[in-house]
């Protein structure tokens, strides 16, 4: 049945818009869809899928592709299993120690760092990459680790019916910070298999 599907979709190359083949037991995803460049709305949620096949990464980046909508819940895509996380003793450059420092005090409103700064654009220029710290608040400039967070979605969200959380990009400054996270936020890690 899925074969079919995607055989209709081929036959109306450029003009096919949607692609739904949710629920059909597949168990990877067809290769075939990087030749449709006006697909805008791919539906493959509940399926068996345990990987992104290699032709579809660069069209989940959405490079080649115009997608609009992807739709991919139920599917075997990530592994929901808790990996133990050594912890390392937090060691910072002293750019990054230093920046820290700037760039907290300047959120303090620091007048006489406010001052001292204007004379030196590449200080600007660095410390105005820095990021907000989701735990503590601290302002930093090297992420020490991506995390990420399930959060009910907003009702003004156009999702599926059935999507119950959606997964938001965290980012955190150390490992104390991450050892006071709340419990539905989770490290990101590559994990190697055995």
């Amino acid at each position: 049945m899925a074969g079919r599907l995607l055989i209709r979709a081929l036959k109306g190359g450029e003009n096919t818009k949607i692609v739904t083949l949710n629920g059909k037991k597949m168990t990877k995803m067809p290769s075939t869809l990087e030749k449709l460049p006006g697909l805008r709305t791919l539906n493959l949620q509940n399926n068996l899928i345990p990987k992104v096949c290699s032709e579809i990464r660069t069209l989940t980046q959405f490079q080649n592709l115009k997608l609009r909508e992807f739709y991919c819940e139920e599917n075997p895509l990530l592994l929901k299993q808790p990996v133990v996380a050594a912890m390392k003793q937090d060691v910072w450059s002293l750019q990054e120690i230093t920046s820290r420092f700037i760039m907290n005090q300047l959120a303090e409103k620091d007048p006489f760092l406010m001052q001292a700064i204007e004379g030196y654009p590449e200080v600007r220029n660095t410390i105005s990459k820095g990021r907000r710290c989701s735990i503590c608040g601290e302002l930093f400039l090297t992420t020490w680790m991506e995390c990420v967070e399930f959060v009910s979605p907003s009702k003004d969200w156009k999702i599926s019916r059935n999507l119950q959380l959606v997964p938001l990009q965290v980012l955190i400054c150390s490992f104390s910070c991450f050892d006071k996270r709340g419990r539905n936020l989770f490290g990101i890690a590559e994990v190697q298999s055995k």
